[in-house]
């Protein structure tokens, strides 16, 4: 019995699982296959395991990154803009739709047969064909605009969007192309807090990434009274800086700010922009225009004399009124008589 323990001791099983395993040495004309060896231990096969998982999420993360290039991808699609409506957030004064800027843009559109940059819309939840609008714009209003006079297709962008997303991604487009009058911006900003977009200022500044301050500025030129606001020419003029002082006039002296503005908004001839500040801050008033008076040749009118809202001297002539040489003469003469008056006021 103890020579059958002692022959037992001397076996190297090892070696015969080894020898077992090993595959028959290959003859001359097969190819030797590359063969990756199993793991022979515990912690082999679990290094092997944990190699095998890195690989799986290395390509599960390249995979993803590839998925996610085309989920960013725009597809422009050619929408008729009769079909899209603006968005009830909207920040564009009708003035923004006219105007040599706007002409500009429109000839700029005509010329490529579409809008080079296509503007962001979101469906209309519910709408169906058969409606007149099926789109709502996220940004792009002018744009829209334009292929709509144009009778063109607008390219756009089409993106499901939250109320908030739509505000966020409209303010954020503005403020990039630094085209958005303080005016309109105030506006839009006091219409997201009106309809409860956001709860306050501050939520609404920070969800924009702009600055508490800027936004509580730009939303007093929206507060104005619209007797102010008419006295300007356009909406569009109106500066941030004016903000403080216009509020300021109109808490120490609210009756004056508003009959100084109501006289400037029956005027046929609106001052700059700079002479209506100063007139309703009651600063500088602006000139009274004076009345009209006709130029009689043989009792009949052949020209006017008139001062305009700015206190400047108007005369106008018919055509063929004078000929070239009394033109001149009437050069020379108003030369003369501007001349003397300021050598008698040095």
């Amino acid at each position: 019995m103890s020579k059958l323990i002692d022959k037992a001791k001397g076996i190297n099983f090892d070696e015969d699982d080894e020898a077992a395993a090993a595959p028959a040495a290959p003859s001359a004309a097969a190819p030797r296959a590359s063969v990756v060896a199993a793991p022979r231990t515990a912690v082999g096969a679990i290094s092997a395991s944990l190699a095998m998982g890195r690989g799986v999420e290395a390509e599960n993360r390249a995979l993803k990154e590839k998925l996610k290039a085309f989920e960013d991808a725009a597809v422009v699609e050619f929408l008729d803009p009769k079909r899209i409506q603006p968005s009830r957030y909207a920040n564009r004064h009708e003035a923004s739709f006219q105007g040599a800027e706007f002409d500009s843009l429109k000839a700029e559109i005509a010329s490529a047969g579409r809008n080079v940059q296509p503007i962001k819309v979101r469906r209309i939840l519910g709408s169906t064909p058969g409606d007149a609008a099926q789109y709502e714009i996220a940004f792009g209003h002018r744009r829209h605009r334009a292929c709509l006079e144009l009778g063109i297709p607008v390219a756009a962008v089409v993106q499901s969007m939250t109320d908030a997303e739509l505000f966020a991604e409209m303010d954020r487009e503005n403020r990039e192309r630094a085209n958005l009058s303080p005016w309109e911006q105030g506006v839009m900003y006091k219409r997201a807090l009106d309809t409860g977009l956001f709860p306050s200022l501050r939520k609404l500044a920070a969800a924009l990434g702009v600055q508490v301050g800027n936004a509580s500025t730009a939303i007093q030129l929206a507060n104005l009274p619209a007797e102010v606001v008419a006295a300007f020419g356009s909406p569009l003029e109106l500066q941030y800086r004016w903000a403080p002082k216009l509020q300021t006039a109109l808490e120490t002296d609210a009756a004056g700010v508003l009959q100084r503005a109501k006289a400037l908004s029956r005027r046929t001839t609106r001052p700059v922009a700079k002479e209506v500040l100063q007139n309703l801050l009651g600063l500088a008033p602006v000139a009274d225009a004076g009345g009209r008076s006709d130029i009689l040749r043989a009792g009949q009118v052949v020209g006017s004399m008139e001062r305009d809202d700015r206190g400047g001297l108007l005369l106008r002539l018919k055509p063929g009124t004078l000929g070239a040489a009394e033109e001149s003469q009437l050069s020379a003469f108003v030369a003369q008589l501007v001349d003397g008056q300021l050598r008698t006021r040095r």
